[in-house]
């Protein structure tokens, strides 16, 4: 298989991959109970849809038999999904979270995609020759992992709040 039928079957397999887990995401939010939980989904499905975007706007490029286009990865909106991790520590008592076990399970299964999105990219990006795909399938790399980032954050503290405060807000023991 020449160069050219790899860039367009990676990036079928890609986007499929983000539909997909928009779909995932836009499916747990709806049956979400805990609100940073649905929160999460919900910014997770946005962020999938931008890929998704890209991923079209180059597959259109490359059909019509242009190089890869200088079409920039998206731009980690990483400041939306802090601003949800973040609410993990005001406002709510730790002994009053309630999160449903399906939503754990949801966010398992996501980092597994996430992290599965992150290896193809990761590979994609150190077999090709082209610098502008390298630099693309890097940086989506990047997003993915981050993304998973923010569901093991989240699941850490819906799973253990106290040993979530402990090790985000440094909470010690001083014996005072």
């Amino acid at each position: 298989m020449d160069d050219a039928q790899k860039r367009l079957e990676t990036l079928k397999k890609a986007l499929d991959i983000e539909v997909q887990e928009k779909g995932y995401y836009l499916k747990a939010a709806d049956t979400a109970v805990n609100p940073v939980a649905k929160q999460l989904f919900e910014r997770l499905a946005v962020e999938e849809d931008a890929h998704a975007e890209k991923f079209k706007a180059i597959e259109a490029e490359l059909s019509q038999g242009r190089d890869w286009p200088d079409i920039s990865a998206p731009a980690w909106e990483g400041s939306h999904l802090k601003k949800v991790i973040s609410a993990l520590s005001r406002d709510i008592d730790p002994e009053e979270i309630k999160v449903a076990r399906t939503e754990l399970e949801a966010m398992q299964e996501a980092m597994a995609k996430e992290l599965q999105a992150y290896d193809m990219y990761r590979s994609r990006a150190a077999e090709t020759d082209s610098q502008a795909e390298k630099k693309f399938y890097n940086v989506l790399a990047g997003e993915e992992r981050m993304h998973h980032l923010a569901l093991l954050d989240s699941y850490e503290y819906l799973t253990d709040p106290a040993g979530w405060y402990t090790v985000k807000e440094k909470w010690t023991l001083d014996g005072a």
